[in-house]
Order: C-alpha cells, then structure tokens, then sequence
C-alpha cells in the first residue's frame, strides 16, 4: 500500500485562491504531486529530497521507522449514512513528535475515528510528520492519504497545513487543493483549501456530499476585536470569496472554515457575523486544559443542511484513557469535530440548527 501526498507550493497575490498544479512521482511506495511555479518550470530540487523522505521511511534507526503498528478501534460501526469531519492543532508536530512512539500511536487511534481530519502547526519542510503518521495509519490497517501545503509564514519560524482522509470512505477532488493567495499580507499563515465528496454508496441514490474545507491557524496576536489588524476581519473575505471561487468551477456549495482561529466564538468579528455562519463548538472549551475556546468549525447552516448537529471535542482522558502527562505529550488543542450526512441534503431557506445540536462524546 502506498502513501500519497500532495505538497502546496505557496503562491503571491490579493486573498484570492491559486491554483496547485503538477506532475506525479512515484518514490519507493510513495506518490508525491509537486506544485509547480508561478513561471509553470517544475522545481526539480524537490525530488531529491523528496526521495530522500520515501526511503527514509523504511530507513532503520530513523525517527519513527521502527514505531509498532497499533490496535485501531473499527471506529465503533462507522455510520454508512455520516460522516466525521475533524479539525486538529497538532502542537508543534514535527521531528522530535513524530519519532515518539507513543505520542504517535496515540495520535493513529485518535485520527482512525474521523473520516477527514484538517490538521495545523506541522512543521518539517519535507512534510516527514504527516508521511509518519500516515504511514503508521496504513500498517495499523487503514486505509488513509494526506495532502500537505509548502511551509507558510512571514518569519523563520514557519508551519504547514495538512489533511488526513479515509480513502475508503473520502475522495479529494482532482486539482483541489490549494493555499489561498495572499499579495497584501494580511494574514501571517494564509489558508489551505481543498474539496472533497463522500464515496459511500447510497441506497436511495442520493448524490455524495461534496464540499470544501477552509484549514486556518491565525496569529494569536492578531485577532484581537480592538487591534488595529484582526485577522478575523480577513477570513471573512476569504470564506465569501473561496465559496464562490468553488461553486464557479466545481459547483460546490458547502463551504466548511476550519481551525485554530484563536478566538472564543463571541469574537469571530466579521466572519461570524456572515449571514447564517455558525460555530459547531459554541463555548466548549478546546484546549486540553478545558479552559479555552481556541478551534473551530464554522459553517453556514442556510446552505449546508448537511450537518446532523452532532458535535464533540476529543478529551483524551476520558475518550482515550490517557494520563494529563500523555494529553499534554499530544498537544495543547483537543480534535474538534462534527457530524454530516453522507449525501447531499436539500437546501433550506433558513435553518436553525443551533437549537437542535447536541454534543457526543467518541464511543
């Protein structure tokens, strides 16, 4: 079985989304669709390392290569009507994380319980982490694949997006994923988007649910209601504009804003005040402290009539029998994620979802 990832190459512009394209490799097992640049000339460079990477992998007395297959939960009887869409802040998920066997069988049990799972806060420019964990996935006897941005960031310090799906269950859709693009600076890590449908066959031959998926990682510094820049003032614009971008060339319409935006539900400023937006979360907390509302997923329920209004936030000690010393080892966010039916749902005029949602814990 083999792993493919898809690395963004980060484009300059306006917010305005821009286009990943690129030719496939194949590396020891592993596929990789490389972004090329703005000029279209493939960036060869990037194969070396990259082969580099895929043989590493196997590569004894490497980090991670001898980490131990784990136990998967079936994911209790996953639903063949729902889905699970999750968003995760892996703290600082890089070299030192993914070499740790227990923090990383840890984090293979948690993602194997979602079909999708957007992640932030990786950092390895050969996006190593995500190959680990995906890897690992796969040998426990899942069926997973990831797509992966470029590192973004105005300083050295720098951070990728990634998302983790479940090949049995989620398609990416072709040429989908993208970082949006960002010529005025406005934001310190611009979004990665990417679109997907269902691959769960319906008996009554209802069409998949398709939809997009909008990762953001604010800068805690920039999100203040009284700053004189509030990055939540932006996202708003890139939401509008990403929606309509896929409905104009892919007819997608459900548009999900996903991420540790860094800020309580009560100041998602101009984003949340877009007509029908609604946070899933509302005021539970989502740092592992329990003390916090940091992560998000945002959605607008007049159009994505989708969502069950089924809810949760991971707690790993309860969820997962962990220690605090094993939480905290994993990261200071909890999984946020949401429940949607499998299949395209009419839409309404107005909904209110908000009145019938109901938190779950993972069982």
């Amino acid at each position: 079985m083999f792993l493919i990832m898809r690395i963004l190459r980060l484009l300059t512009g306006p917010i305005r989304p821009t286009r990943m394209i690129g030719p496939g490799l194949t590396f020891a097992g592993l596929l990789f669709l490389i972004g090329a640049a703005v000029t279209g000339q493939i960036d060869f460079t990037k194969f070396d390392r990259l082969a580099e990477m895929a043989a590493g992998l196997d590569g004894p007395g490497l980090p991670g290569a001898a980490i131990a297959p784990v136990r998967l939960d079936p994911n209790a009887t996953r639903s063949s009507e729902r889905i699970r869409i999750a968003t995760f802040n892996i703290q600082r998920f890089g070299e030192k994380k993914s070499g740790d066997a227990e923090v990383m069988q840890n984090l293979a049990r948690i993602i194997s319980q979602f079909d999708l799972v957007a992640i932030q806060e990786v950092q390895s420019p050969q996006a190593m982490p995500v190959a680990r964990l995906v890897d690992l996935l796969n040998r426990s006897g899942g069926r997973y694949d990831a797509a992966v941005s470029e590192p973004i960031g105005r300083t050295t310090y720098l951070e990728q997006y990634a998302m983790v799906w479940d090949v049995t269950r989620i398609a990416m859709l072709p040429d989908s994923a993208y970082v949006v693009r960002d010529d005025s600076d406005r934001m310190h890590r611009p979004p990665m988007v990417a679109s997907f449908e269902t691959r769960i066959p319906s008996a009554m031959g209802r069409r998949p649910f398709r939809f997009t998926i909008i990762s953001a990682h604010t800068d805690p510094n920039q999100v203040s209601p009284s700053g004189k820049s509030n990055e939540m003032d932006v996202l708003d614009d890139v939401f509008l504009r990403v929606r309509e971008y896929e409905y104009q060339m892919r007819g997608l319409v459900n548009t999900l804003m996903v991420g540790d935006l860094n800020v309580s539900t009560a100041n998602l400023g101009e984003l949340g005040q877009i007509p029908g937006m609604y946070s899933v979360v509302g005021t539970t907390p989502t740092n592992t402290l329990g003390t916090k509302t940091y992560d998000h997923i945002l959605l607008d329920q007049t159009v994505t009539t989708e969502y069950t209004g089924v809810f949760g936030v991971v707690d790993y000690e309860r969820d997962f029998g962990l220690s605090p010393a094993q939480a905290s080892a994993i990261s200071d966010h909890r999984p946020v994620w949401a429940e949607f039916f499998a299949h395209e749902m009419p839409p309404v005029a107005t909904a209110n979802r908000a009145a019938g949602s109901q938190a779950a814990a993972i069982r």
